[in-house]
């Protein structure tokens, strides 16, 4: 599941259709698709970020990773805590969001 979504993300950078950061995020919740935050994104934005996605029914993947992994994954020199991708196959994040859902039933 981690290479899909990293398959998805990377696919995302090539095209230019996304946003990295925090900031830059929240600012565009509007039109994403998928939103993948880091394990370290502060709690205060993660919860703000959550809220506004779910309001407008986009999905959130948290990333197993620290921002700085996030950062490898997207090609940046320095840390990345959330991206929000603009593009991608509606099946594919379904299908991510799925085995998301069904890893942490099983482990609970």
């Amino acid at each position: 599941m981690v290479n899909r979504i990293e398959k998805l993300a990377r696919e995302a950078i090539s095209l230019n259709k996304y946003r990295a950061g925090s900031r830059e995020v929240m600012k565009s919740v509007k039109g994403s698709k998928i939103i993948i935050i880091s394990e370290s994104m502060v709690d205060g934005l993660r919860n703000v970020l959550e809220r506004d996605a779910d309001a407008l029914n986009i999905p959130v993947y948290h990333f197993r990773g620290t921002s700085q992994q996030l950062a490898r994954l997207c090609g940046a020199p320095f840390r990345i805590s959330a991206i929000s991708l603009k593009t991608g196959n509606v099946e594919d994040i379904n299908n991510i969001m799925q085995e998301t859902e069904k890893s942490r039933t099983s482990t609970a």
